[in-house]
This record gives structure tokens, sequence and C-alpha cells, in this order.
């Protein structure tokens, strides 16, 4: 499997990838393709995000799951942000070339999550009932938001009550998210003044 990512890519999505979960496999960005195309899925467990970086589809599913350390000396400064990065993938041994260098490193042996199942492509007219987010983990699309557009954005959110909810950016069709809810005992008060 050959495929590119913008360094500006693995700094986004590293946002979202789990940090010291004794999940390892979710420790690291999962490319994908199929016949979608080339995407990118990072997850912790509470929120997911998927970013197409490319239109080259396959009629079988594709992925590989490149590891946080490894991803981490590849990421760059922002002044590299633009800069394409070409992997080559063969079972689990990966190749990296840049401008001026190859690394190599291996891939997890991992099996990422079904994203799929997580991503809702059908909603109901009741599903648009209000939630409860973690803030902490709203902050971190404004993070992936920063690296893919060079400024902060605040985030779109479809609320659908006690589900998920997904999140998207006005600026590019080409990110999808999604946050899991905060199960909340008692509804939101409105103070009597």
């Amino acid at each position: 499997m050959k495929f590119s990512i913008q360094r500006k890519h693995i700094r986004a999505m590293l946002h979202l990838a789990a940090k010291k979960d004794i999940r390892y496999y979710l420790q690291g960005l999962n490319i994908v393709r199929d016949n979608r195309g080339t995407y990118i899925e990072a997850t912790d467990g509470h929120i997911m995000g998927r970013l197409l970086i490319d239109g080259i589809r396959s009629d079988t599913k594709q992925n590989v799951v490149l590891p946080t350390d490894s991803l981490l000396k590849l990421k760059g400064t922002k002044k590299q942000s633009d800069e394409w990065l070409h992997f080559d993938v063969n079972g689990l041994s990966v190749e990296c070339i840049d401008s001026q260098s190859t690394t190599r490193f291996s891939a997890s042996d991992a099996r990422f999550p079904d994203t799929d199942h997580v991503l809702p492509l059908v909603f109901k007219s009741e599903d648009n009932a209000p939630g409860h987010y973690n803030i902490d983990l709203l902050s971190r699309f404004v993070d992936v938001s920063e690296e893919l557009f060079g400024k902060r954005q605040t985030p779109s959110i479809l609320q659908r009550g006690n589900n998920s909810a997904i999140v998207s950016f006005s600026l590019s069709d080409d990110f999808v998210g999604v946050v899991m809810p905060m199960r909340q005992d008692s509804p939101a008060k409105v103070p009597a003044w």
C-alpha cells in the first residue's frame, strides 16, 4: 500500500489519538483505503476523527496502523506543515520518504476499531436533541482545526441527545469527527432570576 500524507495531517490527527492507553491499538493513526478513498482515522474511545487525504480508491479495504511514537518523529514543525511524506507499506514494514531522508519503522499489528460502526450515517429528526459534552474533548477538535487550516475554528456539532454527536468544520468537507456524550443525572437548570 502506498500513500502520501502532509505533515499537518499527522499533527492534526494525533490530537485525537489515545495517549498512554493500555489499548495500544488506539495509540496511532489508522490509514485506510477503500471504495471512498484514502483517509486517516484516530480515536481514544471518547472522540474519533476521519480525514480524507486523497481520492485513490480500492475495491478491497486496506489499512495500516502507524504507531504514535514513530509518527511523532515525522510530524515536523509548523513551517513544514505542507510538506508531503510518502509512505510505502509492505506487511508491517513501513518506509517513509520526505524531501531529505528515508525513515523505516514497523506498523502496529493491532486491529483498529470499526469506525463505520461509530459514525452514524442516518439521522432521525428526534436525534437533534441537546446533549452534554466534555469541553476538554471538544477543545481537541479546535486543536485539529488549527493544524489543518492554520487557524483555530469553532467546530459545528450535530447534537444527537444521548447518542454521539457529529463534529465538522465549515472550511472542509474532508473531515468528520464524533464525540461521545456525557451522561447527566439531572437536566440542566435555568436560574429563576
